[in-house]
């Protein structure tokens, strides 16, 4: 008996080792957290072909999956699909689905498989009238597109259609080349008919109008605007990670309506992850981070002013500015700009800026001097007076600035005085156009160059340039990627000798996160973080 005795003891004592050294090893993979963030509003609509606010866009990114991702290296991979094919001629794409992912949603009695008339439908949304996506422009590359979206031809002839349940085949009215990095943004992820009309109407107002084939499903969605405590909790997709293991059980967001709120609640530990434009050395030394050029600041010249309406004046100015004598007035968050695109744009998963570097642009001229004197002799002007630098007293470029008008000051013996205001008053001036020059940050909202090129083009601050207009236009249609980089540089090319616009310096975003957890993958032009992937190790 006391034998029998022992071996139950040792046996007992054997199991609970197992049954120990098993459970550290699950926790050891760093699956089960509970990740927590801030957002600063409640999102708009989570219906993924009509939402444009950064809320809705993160949130959409966790609960809805694309063809086509991005993922953590900027590589452009399958996503829904499990693979694809292209024709020869570049116009023909055929997508194969993964099987056996079902939708899930809060909707009781609602349960459907993830089939190709999803996307079929989702982009069909798009070109719908009734829809009023802004997306449509995006995608005019799809065979029937213009003539759908205008009505002269109907819905079922866009260029989209299911093969079979598993398969969906792009037609394009001509070879795109960065077509499936088109496809990896929010708009095109799909859109299952039937749960669309189960809504009523109602598709992505609420969580129990909300269906997801992503890795997350929406659990909870409360706000209040007379309440602060406001929240959206994201929990696995089960059906999902059983296809692609999502390590996280789930994701709360917490709607602050106060950005300062999110640092505080990092630093104190209350959340997991939190982006900002702001470097903060104490903070960053002791968290992750990482950073991606997503502004470019610079200065723009008011040509409707006295004095610059002489472009020999501006091109004098703009050719002064050498880079390198202030860059190391350039903040942590800042790099010296000779071009327009910030690093951070990627064509086709590679850096732009690598593809083509922005030093090929620079104008800078050692005797801008005598273009200066040159240009106020053939313009007939003295001296340039009352003219200062406007600037918004939030941007961290300033000191740079300061730079540069020395150098105008030693150079042209042109008095540049630099005026700091409110933010507010600073975006009356800009909108009135009541400055001579001022220092503006230029963002994209989508990682691609036609969109921050865009920026440029039909707006008042900046002349009408025909061919920087019909350059950006044509990048919507390039066959190559050789195409498009010399497209988009004959664009940039066209901005800088316009003398309107002067690059001064690329300025990054940043996502920090918690040292416990890792592979957390960020889209800085859509400021979103995707979790499916995020571990977490206590």
């Amino acid at each position: 008996m006391k034998n029998i005795h022992i071996r139950n003891i040792a046996f007992i004592f054997l199991f609970l080792f197992v049954t120990s050294f098993l459970t550290s090893c699950k926790e050891d993979d760093g699956s089960g957290h509970i990740f927590k963030m801030n957002i600063e509003n409640n999102p708009q609509n989570l219906d993924p072909q009509i939402a444009v606010d950064s809320e809705s866009i993160m949130i959409i990114t966790n609960m809805m999956e694309g063809l086509m991702k991005t993922d953590a290296s900027g590589a452009i991979v399958p996503a829904a699909a499990e693979s694809f094919s292209m024709s020869e001629d570049g116009l023909i794409y055929t997508f194969y689905l993964k099987q056996n992912i079902m939708w899930e949603s809060l909707a009781d009695d609602f349960s459907a498989p993830v089939t190709a008339d999803d996307f079929v439908f989702a982009f069909q949304r798009i070109f719908d009238a009734k829809t009023e996506s802004p997306y449509s422009d995006d995608f005019l590359c799809i065979k029937n597109s213009y003539s759908v979206l205008n009505g002269t031809k109907p819905i079922n002839e866009l260029g989209v259609r299911a093969v079979d349940e598993n398969t969906v085949e792009f037609s394009l009215e001509y070879p795109y080349y960065n077509f499936l990095e088109l496809l990896t943004e929010t708009c095109a992820m799909p859109c299952c008919r039937s749960f669309f009309e189960f809504t009523n109407g109602k598709y992505g107002m609420a969580a129990d109008a909300c269906a997801s084939n992503g890795a997350f499903y929406l659990k909870e969605w409360n706000y209040d605007p007379y309440w602060d405590n406001n929240y959206i909790i994201m929990r696995r997709n089960k059906s999902y990670s059983e296809m692609d293991y999502v390590f996280p059980y789930s994701i709360n967001f917490f709607i602050t309506r106060d950005s300062s709120a999110d640092e505080e609640s990092f630093s104190s530990g209350d959340t997991d992850c939190f982006i900002t434009e702001k470097y903060n050395e104490k903070l960053f030394t002791k968290s992750n981070n990482i950073g991606r050029s997503v502004k470019t600041a610079g200065l723009i010249i008011n040509s409707k002013n006295e004095y610059f309406r002489n472009k020999s004046l501006r091109e004098a100015l703009a050719k002064s500015i050498n880079r390198d004598s202030y860059s190391h007035l350039l903040s942590e968050q800042s790099t010296a700009a000779y071009g327009i695109i910030p690093n951070g744009i990627t064509v086709q998963g590679k850096s732009y800026r690598d593809l083509f570097p922005d030093r090929l642009l620079s104008i800078y001229d050692a005797n801008s001097a005598q273009l200066w004197e040159n240009a106020m002799r053939s313009a007939g002007i003295e001296s340039v007076d009352g003219i200062k630098i406007t600037v918004s007293e939030e941007f961290s470029s300033q000191e740079a600035v300061y730079d540069i008008t020395d150098k105008w000051r030693s150079d042209f013996l042109f008095n540049c005085g630099v005026e700091a205001v409110s933010e507010i008053e600073y975006d009356n001036r800009i909108d009135s156009g009541n400055f001579s020059i001022a220092l503006v940050e230029i963002r994209a909202d989508k990682n691609f160059p036609q969109d921050f090129l865009g920026k440029f083009c039909g707006n008042n601050l900046f002349t009408g340039n025909a061919g920087l207009a019909l350059n950006i236009n044509n990048l919507k249609t390039a066959a190559s990627l050789s195409d498009g980089v010399e497209l988009i540089s004959n664009a940039e090319n066209e901005i800088i000798e316009d003398y309107i616009f002067i690059p001064i310096c690329y300025e990054n975003e940043y996502l920090l996160w918690n040292e416990k957890s890792i592979d957390l993958t960020y889209y800085p032009f859509s400021s979103s973080v995707w979790f499916g992937e995020a571990k977490y190790f206590d």
